[in-house]
């Protein structure tokens, strides 16, 4: 018999309620067991489990898994992910004084087919017992404080002031914050990296650990092609693999190379927030555990499969010494 999942209260901000969301999902599609869903698609009956506990938001291509094999409609709730994810990892208020009146409503909009966790307006309290990071008290504010609905409300323009700040990703305001500005890192995919390594809330992700995987895999080569391998561009990825990191409205068919660096670099970001998790706990520097499971597999990291681990040590030093460059100066 399966572990019965630990209740969530809906007060505790935006992540929880997508969690609640998403069970409820799974409550109309019959609540079949985690481990049944899992036999439907790629991924295993506890990565399931973990995307619906509020801990964190899942990856793109576990939540397109979890919603399909429910039923519901993985674009639709990609939306809704990405209005969650900007609420809980965006800058904090300057001045909490200069917002206005509350706006009732709930942080991001359920998916049509599915009714909210929250019946009513949240309360006007912020929760210190809250099991989120610091960084999250800010984007919460503004949403029990006039922002977190006006997201969601169409056809009015301070909503649509709101919505652009919520869902359109600020650009970097230079990247010495992230990389070292004297490393030889090529500017054009600069703006990428920052992306893809600061969309996770794992603190090991990192634009300087994406950046140096990248030196390591291609040396920033955009075109390279390996058929041998099957790995093509700047990550080099396996088109079966990539597949699952790709938005989700393009994850019907396996991709055919030449790829992007656009589509390599957020893929690689995406990715190694999706396995993260997995390998906490294990034994060894979290960054280079997460290249060593991305060269390899993440059960290679978990079970420290000393005969592979070995086989991609090279590889793992370079990481380690590209990391000691790209990373900004303290």
């Amino acid at each position: 018999m399966g572990r019965q999942e630990q209740p969530l209260d809906a007060d505790e901000g935006p992540l929880t309620l997508f969690a609640l969301d998403l069970r409820e999902l799974r409550r109309q599609a019959g609540s079949p067991p985690y481990r049944q869903l899992a036999a439907r698609i790629n991924y295993s009956a506890s990565t399931l489990a973990e995307a619906a506990a509020g801990r964190r938001l899942p990856t793109e291509a576990v939540l397109a898994a979890f919603v399909t094999a429910c039923g519901g409609d993985p674009v639709e709730w990609e939306r809704r992910r990405l209005c969650t994810h900007r609420l809980i990892t965006g800058p904090p208020l300057s001045d909490v004084r200069q917002v206005g009146a509350a706006v009732p409503g709930r942080v991001c909009a359920a998916p049509s087919a599915v009714p909210s966790a929250v019946s009513s307006p949240l309360p006007l309290r912020l929760r210190l017992r809250l099991r989120l990071p610091r960084r999250v008290l800010g984007p919460l504010i503004a949403v029990l404080f006039a922002l977190a609905f006006s997201a969601c409300v169409p056809g009015d323009s301070t909503a649509s002031g709101a919505l652009a700040a919520l869902t359109t990703p600020a650009p970097p305001q230079g990247t010495s914050r992230w990389l070292n500005p004297g490393a030889d890192i090529p500017a054009r995919y600069l703006s990428l990296i920052v992306e893809a390594g600061t969309g996770c809330p794992e603190p090991e992700i990192t634009p300087a650990l994406v950046a140096a995987m990248l030196k390591a895999e291609s040396g920033f080569d955009a075109n390279l092609s390996d058929p041998a391998k099957d790995e093509y561009g700047i990550a080099r990825w396996t088109p079966r693999v990539l597949r699952y990191y790709l938005p989700p409205d393009r994850q019907d068919a396996v991709p055919v190379p030449p790829f992007t660096p656009q589509d390599s670099i957020l893929a690689l970001g995406r990715m190694l927030c999706a396995i993260a998790p997995d390998l906490q706990g294990v034994p060894g520097d979290p960054a280079l555990n997460l290249a060593a499971a991305y060269r390899t597999a993440t059960w290679v990291v978990q079970t420290r499969d000393e005969a592979r681990l070995a086989a991609v040590q090279p590889y793992l030093d370079q990481v380690a010494a590209n990391l000691r460059r790209y990373r900004p100066a303290r």
